[in-house]
């Protein structure tokens, strides 16, 4: 029997799912088959019925119709103005978005789901402000028709002949919370245009000519059918193998990807058939050795198909080869690949090459693999255009092709005097052409070195020599296998050369890869993460970057990275811009909405930089700014790289804010101990003094007549002591907190140190009828800066701990004396000393030695830790030693003062 059941991880994921889904807003598509279909009414009528169920609906955007039933609609519902445009001297009116985020509406209603905004405007699509508004959690109804979808296109134009310029990703659809079609008959469809209700007079004729034929309706109606009914089914086939354990194999689609006009429909196609299949498919660009695009816009048309594969929820991958055939039937046979689409080329066979197409080469390398060739009529012949670049020569290659040959010359020479035969000295000058391969730039060198290797030759060695003539019947033959076998060197080394140049440039990045991996991880505070990832980044596009630190999605400092492929004044100038109002508003709107923004993308594009989140723990904890233009945008693998390189910056980040918080966590223990220890000691140091305070003063109370006079005097003298010493505990608790609270005011002025030990001994918890204590100050009259009330606090608590820890009869010694511009005050008691154990945290907080005690009192452990507080407060500190042969010294050290008497 199969278990059918859910497993816990299935239903684990899809809480999940749900969650992230719960603070993100619903489309709903209202989607047709042609216009004139009544998208605009059923998304208006559902909008009036949402309104009766008192959801807060609002009109974003709504394509001004001239139908009366269509405008009947929009009465009671809100109008968000539109907003208005200038751009070439005329006004278009815009969706805005920034008001609807100001209104906050439940509800928006968005027309023309895939209109083209103006290019000043945030989006350069109208999809990509809904796309906003989703992210935000605001619900959205839309329209749009079926022509749009992005993987129909080419279907649509087969069918209609009209090419559609503006589409959205097929992921809009996908991802849609609910879709309803919009459905009507083509024949009243037809009626309803000649009747105007779709487009005025003038364009009907037209219309019903091109888009509005029987056929073509029907064809659409069909498609848009059939895409709906494979999206609902495909959503419910995935909610169903998310909660059960599925073993069905995923087909795998290959595309090849090239800068060809043509190949922007053999990804549709493959996207079609990946949806269809409900599989994934990837574009496999194959980069030929040294051979670039040959021009701006093929290189622009490559980044589109790469951008449209993105769309189309596609993978792009890069490899370098030469066989273009070999590369996909390599990467299909690693990964996987079920199927592969690939385009028809209008390459004929050659004669001395029977299987030139790559089809025909596919088919020998993998002959079981499924294989679609998309036909299109439109292919041209392949003329090799951006492959072959345009000759040009260098005067550097030019001249180093002299320097060759005149060495090559006199090496020739020099063997033919030794009588070294013809033939050898041939082998000379093809190894010219070898070296000139390497040494040279461009590919022309070649051929002409090739050939003036053999007039150098003729004109030198053959018979009549220094002349271009040739007697011998078989010079003719070693001129040209001379000179094909210099050009097949030259070829092969200059291949060799650009592989190697290939192999450097992806061991370049890989060791950025690796380098940044390294650096990150051994960075130990935020800036050097920060400086460590910025610089690493500047490496690899070689570009000028910034780092964005924020805070609340708000701009705290802002730290520019030079490159120095730029001089001093161009980064100067680089910095300038991103200074620019306009630009920290991008980064303001990166950071709130967590995507990229700027140069070669669909949001802001008229920015000057390209703008990436580094998001730490879902945070957005900075953003970094690359400067780049529209005509020199970051490749698309050297973007995967760059990818790479944040996700580096964004895991270190999230190491570092991982062992902050943890040193939070501990820090937050430790005061949960020392709270702790601190109720703890109080409850018994408090509850003593206290017990033997009231007992006393009972006894005196109760049984004053029946003591005698020395009773009493006993009992006044513990309610004393007791009395002290709580009022010293409570006087270092109140300090301590106001240290630690910053509230205490510091005087600091000079002071007699003879009168403040003098002054400290007034006031220690016990007097020397129990201890000898003993003052020395060398020389008498010394004055030190300090803060007389505290240092007479710290030295009392000092004492306090000495008379605490030592045996009755012991000695104290308080002794100050100068050491050049500073006084230094020590405290030795001969007592048992203090244990090697608690030394290191000794001054701090409720640290105590139960070694021996002089009384049964325990103490908090507070004193030491503010003496030392308030040593350092003096910019000194307090440090302990063994005295000799047995006790402890405590000493710390203060500026030397003058007084200055006015007369």
């Amino acid at each position: 029997m199969v278990d059918s059941r859910p497993s816990p991880d299935a239903i684990l994921e899809k809480i999940k799912q749900l969650e992230k889904r719960a603070g993100i807003g619903k489309l709903k598509i209202f989607l047709g088959y042609v216009a004139g279909v009544g998208k605009t009414y059923a998304m208006l009528d559902a909008a009036q019925q949402a309104k009766k169920l008192g959801i807060d609906v609002v009109v974003g955007y709504v394509e001004p119709h001239a139908r009366p039933e269509t405008t009947a609609l929009l009465e009671g519902l809100e109008k968000i103005p539109t907003k208005k445009v200038l751009y070439k001297g005329k006004t278009f009116e815009e969706f805005d978005i920034d008001a609807v985020l100001e209104r906050k509406p439940g509800l928006v209603l968005i027309d023309e789901l895939a209109h083209t905004n103006v290019p000043s405007m945030r989006h350069s699509k109208r999809f990509n402000d809904v796309e906003e508004l989703l992210a935000k959690g605001f619900h959205v109804y839309t329209t749009v028709n079926i022509q749009h979808i992005e993987s129909l296109h080419d279907l649509v134009e087969e069918i209609t002949g009209v090419k559609v310029r503006e589409h959205i990703p097929d992921y809009l659809i996908d991802n849609a919370a609910q879709i309803k079609l919009v459905d009507i008959e083509p024949e009243d469809l037809i009626q309803r245009l000649k009747e105007g209700k779709i487009y005025r007079a003038p364009q009907v004729e037209r219309a019903m000519e091109q888009f509005f034929q029987k056929s073509n309706l029907v064809a659409l109606r069909e498609i848009a059918l059939r895409r709906t009914a494979d999206t609902i089914y495909h959503k419910k086939t995935l909610e169903n193998m998310s909660l059960t354990q599925s073993t069905q194999v995923e087909d795998h689609l290959l595309v090849g990807i090239s800068s060809s006009p043509t190949n922007a429909k053999v990804i549709r196609t493959a996207a079609r058939l990946a949806q269809a299949l409900h599989g994934k498919f990837t574009a496999l660009y194959v980069q030929k050795s040294g051979i670039n695009l040959g021009s701006d816009a093929n290189s622009e048309r490559l980044q589109q198909h790469i951008k449209l594969t993105e769309q189309l929820g596609g993978h792009v991958v890069s490899v370098q080869e030469e066989d273009v055939a070999a590369a996909l039937a390599n990467y299909a046979r690693i990964s996987g690949v079920t199927k592969l689409v690939i385009g028809r080329t209008a390459t004929k066979s050659q004669w001395w090459r029977s299987n030139s197409k790559v089809s025909d080469r596919l088919s020998m390398y993998m002959p079981n693999l499924a294989m679609y060739i998309v036909p299109d009529r439109e292919n041209e012949p392949l003329r090799f255009q951006g492959m072959i670049p345009r000759p040009k020569f260098h005067w550097m290659d030019l001249l180093k092709m002299a320097i060759i040959f005149f060495v090559a010359s006199l090496i020739g020479m020099f063997f033919f005097m030794l009588g070294v035969s013809e033939t050898n000295i041939v082998t000379i000058y093809i190894l010219g052409v070898l070296v000139l391969a390497i040494w040279s730039t461009g590919w022309e060198i070649s051929i002409v070195s090739s050939l003036v290797a053999v007039l150098i030759f003729n004109f030198l060695f053959t018979e009549p020599r220094f002349s271009f003539e040739a007697y011998h019947w078989d010079y003719p033959m070693t001129f040209l296998i001379m000179f094909i076998s210099g050009l097949i060197t030259s070829s092969l080394a200059r291949k060799v050369k650009q592989q190697a140049v290939g192999a450097v440039r992806k061991s370049y990045r890989m060791e950025v890869l690796l380098e940044t991996n390294r650096k990150l991880q051994h960075a130990k505070s935020l800036e050097e993460i920060i400086s460590e990832g910025m610089t690493q980044i500047v490496k690899l596009v070689e570009k000028p970057a910034v780092f964005f630190h924020l805070d609340n999605q708000l701009i705290m400092k802002k730290v520019y990275f030079r490159t120095t492929v730029m001089t001093s004044a161009e980064n100067m100038s680089m910095e300038a811009l991103f200074d620019n109002v306009n630009e920290r508003g991008v980064v303001t709107w990166v950071a709130k909405n967590k995507q990229t923004a700027g140069v070669s993308t669909d949001t802001f594009p008229e920015a000057s930089a390209y703008y990436i989140p580094v998001i730490s723990s879902g945070n957005v904890e900075g953003v970094v700014g690359i400067m780049l233009t529209k005509s020199d945008p970051i490749p698309s693998f050297e973007r995967n790289i760059l990818d790479a390189l944040i996700n580096e910056f964004s895991f270190a980040l999230d190491k570092w804010y991982l062992q902050k918080s943890n040193e939070e966590v501990v820090r937050e223990a430790e005061l949960e101990q020392m709270r702790a220890n601190f109720l703890r000691a109080i409850s018994h140091d408090l509850r003593t003094p206290l017990t033997s305070i009231s007992g006393n003063s009972d006894m005196l109370l109760t049984s004053g007549d029946q003591i005698n006079k020395e009773q009493k005097v006993q009992l006044y003298r513990d309610i004393n002591s007791n009395s002290k010493w709580l009022l010293q505990m409570v006087e270092n608790l109140l300090a301590v907190s106001r240290l630690d609270g910053g509230e205490l005011s510091i005087e600091m002025q000079p002071e007699l140190v003879e009168e403040i030990l003098q002054e400290s001994l007034l006031h220690v918890t016990q007097n020397d009828k129990t201890h000898h204590i003993h003052c020395q100050v060398e020389p008498d009259l010394i004055f030190a800066v300090m803060d007389a009330r505290l240092m007479i606090q710290a030295i009392i608590n000092i004492i306090n701990n000495a008379l605490t820890y030592t045996p009755i009869g012991s000695e104290i010694t308080m002794t100050a004396q100068e050491e050049g511009n500073f006084v230094r005050i020590r405290i030795a008691d001969n007592g048992p000393g203090i244990s090697d154990t608690i030394k290191d945290r000794l001054f701090e907080p409720f640290t105590t030695d139960k070694i021996y005690r002089s009384d049964s009192r325990r103490g908090l452990g507070l004193g030491l830790s503010l003496c030392q507080a308030i040593v350092k407060v003096h910019g000194s500190e307090l440090t302990v030693e063994d005295n000799v042969p047995t006790g402890a010294i405590f000493s710390f050290t203060l500026e030397k003062g003058d007084v200055h008497v006015n007369e």
